[in-house]
């Protein structure tokens, strides 16, 4: 059978320092009877009383007043000067009342006079002096627990007068952070700490917490020392000391946080205006094609299918469709993380889509960025170029197929000089016939002639140029089209100077703006071609004045547009126009255009007069 052992509770130590020895051992006596559990220590001396007192942990100690070598209060001065705080009870046998006071002045816990039931009251001052004894020393340590959070802490802390915001107290971390000392800091009130900027959100932000016991306020401004401004998160309460009513606020200076939101504004700027600044439609979506955001080329392009962007199916915002575009990149994309490109053609455009991972944490496709390109503009300019290079070794075949039609019409020509003068013109009829045989074989040699030197590449950026002999070559060359069309050329040259200009660039021009005239007048009419010299001589100007049909205001704007055709049906591109403007615009020289419909166009083509020190290069 288990015992049950009961706690005795520990005893309280008591020192008794009495010199009779009488008076003490009653005085142990008492307090060992006491309910309460008393240890009494006796001590005679008082020099003996003293060390034991510095040596062992007492509870209270009983000093008599009369002690031999020393007085009562010398002893209590002394135990005054000793680190541990004991409370005393001084007992004497004189009931001077002036003895009294300076016993209590100098810090005794109490006084009695041995009368004949002192004794009786003696455990219960003892018990009432640790009692008290142990309460404020916790009420001690509990307030050095306080002040050192509130003086330690990280955070400013201030202590304001709830009626007038004077601050009333402030931590460390507060006096460190307005910068001036804290006797001067506790000379002035909340509000004359705050920056001008938050000086009425912080008086609404105290004035809340009068009212409402609690407030918070993000990103205030205080004033530091030197005007110098620090931005704050401040929160308050309202608390009762007493009769009196303090505010408490911890402040916590975000400078850096205001640092960091200004980087990140910053580079979110940078990157917007990046973003915004690309000049072909970029999106940002999620798993299910939902637009997280777009530039503004995107906004731009797909304002007709949407009226906000956020939300939208990118296949709705940019096609109007109303499911994914076939093969969409998107799906691989996520699959495999890695960017994917097609190819799309819709409503007669053509499309090329990248697709491109944006990761999450888990370094797993989070979202994608889909980057469009219109490029059908692109794919028109490399079949133009196609054609070009087609054109340009159609030329060059030509060119041979010439050279070698020459030697078949010299063998004809002498055959037909061999005939005429074996003939000696005996015969009216075969002159006739050899006569036709002489002229269509200079035709056609002038024609081949033509041919070869339009087709011939200069070996020059620039060179001086004969702009009346290059347009006499270039009709040349559009003769069987003129007369087919019946169409009747004037030329009214007034032999203009020549010009420094790129001799393969300007019979681009010159051919393009024939042709056009040609092509304006299906039905016949009048080409006229005038040369000019301006009043300072210094530009030739040519003009081409057609009788055709003419080009509406509403076209004329537009005719130097890439890709702009009023002949798309007889297979017009819109780039010989734009080419010839292109050419003559970046060598220094102008295109101005005047038309009216139905009553025909004149083209005037301006060029820079070759100077005396221009020299082909």
């Amino acid at each position: 059978m288990s015992t049950v052992q009961t706690r005795q509770p520990q005893k309280y130590q008591i020192l008794i320092i009495e010199d009779h020895q009488e008076q003490a051992h009653l005085m142990e006596l008492i307090l060992q009877r006491h309910n309460q559990p008393f240890q009494a220590h006796i001590c005679h001396d008082p020099e003996e009383g003293l060390e034991k007192l510095g040596a062992t942990a007492f509870d209270a100690v009983v000093l008599d007043y009369s002690l031999p070598k020393m007085s009562g209060l010398e002893v209590l001065a002394k135990i005054q000067q000793m680190p541990a705080t004991v409370p005393v009870i001084m007992v004497t046998g004189q009931g001077d009342e002036r003895i009294a006071v300076e016993a209590m002045r100098q810090g005794v816990y109490d006084y009695l006079v041995k009368t004949k039931d002192f004794l009786d009251l003696l455990p219960r001052v003892v018990m009432r002096a640790i009692e008290e004894q142990s309460l404020s020393s916790r009420l001690q340590q509990s307030e050095e627990r306080y002040f050192a959070l509130f003086e330690k802490a990280s955070i400013a802390i201030f202590i304001a007068d709830a009626a007038s915001f004077r601050l009333l107290q402030a931590n460390g971390q507060a006096v460190r952070m307005i910068g001036c000392p804290a006797d001067e800091l506790l000379q002035k009130n909340f509000l004359q700490i705050s920056a001008n900027r938050s000086l009425q959100e912080i008086q609404s932000f105290l004035t809340r917490i009068k009212n409402e016991g609690q407030a918070s306020m993000d990103q205030a401004v205080l004033a530091g020392s030197n005007h110098r401004l620090i931005p704050v998160d401040l929160n308050g309460s309202l608390v009762s000391v007493g009769d009196i009513q303090v505010i408490q606020c911890f402040a916590r200076d975000i400078s850096e946080k205001v640092k960091m939101q200004r980087q990140l504004l910053l580079s979110r700027q940078r990157l917007i205006s990046l973003f915004d600044g690309i000049t072909d439609p970029i999106s940002v979506q999620d798993r299910d094609h939902n637009l997280i955001m777009g530039n503004k080329k995107y906004t731009q392009i797909t304002a007709a299918h949407t009226t906000g962007l956020v939300g939208q199916k990118c296949f709705k915002a940019l096609f109007n469709r109303s499911d994914p575009c076939p093969n969409c990149p998107a799906f691989e994309t996520y699959r495999t993380g890695e960017s994917r490109f097609i190819e799309i053609f819709h409503q007669g455009r053509t499309f090329h889509l990248w697709t491109f991972p944006m990761a999450g944490i888990d370094g797993r496709p989070e979202f994608l960025v889909e980057y469009a390109k219109d490029v059908t503009d692109q794919k028109e300019i490399e079949k133009q170029l196609i054609k070009s290079e087609k054109l340009a070794t159609i030329g060059l075949l030509s060119s041979g197929i010439a050279h070698e039609l020459r030697n078949p019409l010299n063998v004809i020509e002498t055959a037909r000089y061999s005939i005429e003068d074996g003939l000696a013109h005996k015969n009216e009829e075969f002159d006739r016939k050899l006569d036709i045989i002489k002229k269509n074989v200079r035709r056609a040699s002038a024609i081949i002639e033509n041919l070869l030197q339009f087709s011939r590449h200069s070996v020059y950026e620039k060179e001086r140029v004969d702009v009346e002999k290059l347009v006499d070559t270039t009709l040349s060359l559009l003769d069987k089209e003129i007369a087919v069309r019946n169409i009747v050329a004037e030329r009214n040259y007034t032999n203009v100077s020549r010009v420094f200009f790129s001799l393969d660039s300007l019979k681009q021009v010159l051919l393009n703006i024939i042709y056009n005239a040609v092509q304006a007048m299906p039905n016949g009419g009048f080409l006229r071609i005038k040369t000019s010299m301006s009043k300072d001589g210094q530009w030739v100007t040519i003009d081409f004045t057609d009788t055709g049909l003419g080009i509406s205001e509403e076209n004329l704007s537009h005719i130097f547009t890439p890709f702009f055709s009023t002949k798309r049906e007889t297979g017009g591109t819109g780039l010989g126009l734009y080419l010839s403007y292109t050419i003559i615009k970046r060598e220094g020289g102008d295109i101005l255009v005047k038309s009216r419909e139905g009553a025909g166009t004149t083209f005037s083509v301006r060029l820079p007069v070759a100077k005396d020190n221009d020299v082909p290069m």
